[in-house]
């Protein structure tokens, strides 16, 4: 049974979320303390505190993990992006630097990294968190029904947030898509037009479980007064690749991959810093189907 939230608690649920939210939205930028302080309305002295308080992880962790995590992903999907361009769209701001984290975190240089092929990349990362006690796993990929590419225009969006493994986890989408239908309803915001999503912050594989975020979210008209784990965000327009696929509820990695590790390296196209996304169909849930239509948005700009 979920705990139930105080309603302080909520509140600064809520101020954390939107101070993510800024960071991955200005990743390559020299935010300061005191900006993200404003950000969440804390003050400057106890911002940090609350912040790795409220997300198990310091303020300072976050950030340089993000930039990491999304400096592998470049690396990984675009031959056509240079190292020093992708340092600096993670927000390093020298080389020297830049080299350095990835050499503490990965123990390798960017280039290296780069020669990598999809197994000695899941190798590395699995040997990073299990401390060497690696298990082998096979690559394998679900291939998409459709696949195109189209601009899309802003989507308002209400949201509510987890953080944690979620991975194959089916029940736990069900439940916070239910609290998140629950919510709206009592505030009459679910309609006939409205669409469903999940919103991915992080990069995958290169991520720990226990700090994975995900945010399952609906389409709004209107933005609504954010309200302890529910909040508003947007999710960006402009041109995406979408693969439509039909998939059983161990096959969402395997789409995944096939997206970002196969399909986006040879499509001509990188990707960019809006986030990526699954959108749901409207579709018979009531059939014996164990399989269902899904739409993964990656977001790309021209070479």
């Amino acid at each position: 049974m979920e705990p139930i939230l105080n309603e302080s608690r909520q509140i600064y649920i809520s101020k954390i979320n939107a101070v993510q939210d800024y960071i991955e939205n200005h990743l390559d930028d020299e935010v300061s303390i005191q900006q993200l302080a404003e950000v969440a309305s804390f003050s400057e002295y106890h911002f940090q505190r609350i912040f790795k308080q409220i997300t198990g992880e310091s303020l300072y962790s976050f950030v340089k993990r993000l930039r990491l995590e999304k400096t592998i992903f470049l690396l990984r999907s675009s031959n056509l992006l240079t190292i020093q361009d992708i340092a600096l769209a993670v927000g390093f701001s020298n080389q020297a630097s830049f080299a350095k984290a990835l050499k503490e975190r990965y123990g390798m240089s960017a280039s290296k990294i780069r020669k990598m092929d999809d197994w000695e990349m899941k190798h590395l990362i699995n040997e990073l968190r299990t401390n060497g006690k690696v298990s082998k796993k096979e690559m394998y990929y679900n291939i998409p029904i459709e696949l195109a590419i189209q601009s899309i225009e802003p989507i308002k969006v209400l949201y509510t947030r987890y953080t944690g493994a979620y991975k194959g986890n089916s029940d736990l989408f069900m439940k916070l898509f239910t609290k998140l239908y629950s919510f709206a309803s009592r505030k009459k915001l679910v309609n006939q037009e409205t669409r469903w999503f999940a919103v991915y912050h992080d990069y995958g594989d290169l991520t720990e479980e226990e700090k994975l975020r995900v945010s399952v979210c609906m389409s709004i008209e209107n933005d609504v007064v954010s309200q302890g784990q529910f909040g508003c965000m947007e999710l960006a327009g402009g041109k995406y690749a979408i693969g439509r696929f039909l998939l059983e509820t161990d096959e969402y990695q395997g789409a995944w991959d096939y997206m970002v590790s196969k399909w986006l390296p040879e499509s001509g196209f990188v990707p960019d810093d809006r986030l990526c996304f699954e959108y749901y169909p409207p579709q018979n849930y009531e059939n014996d189907s164990l399989r269902r239509m899904v739409e993964i948005f990656i977001p790309i700009t021209p070479l």
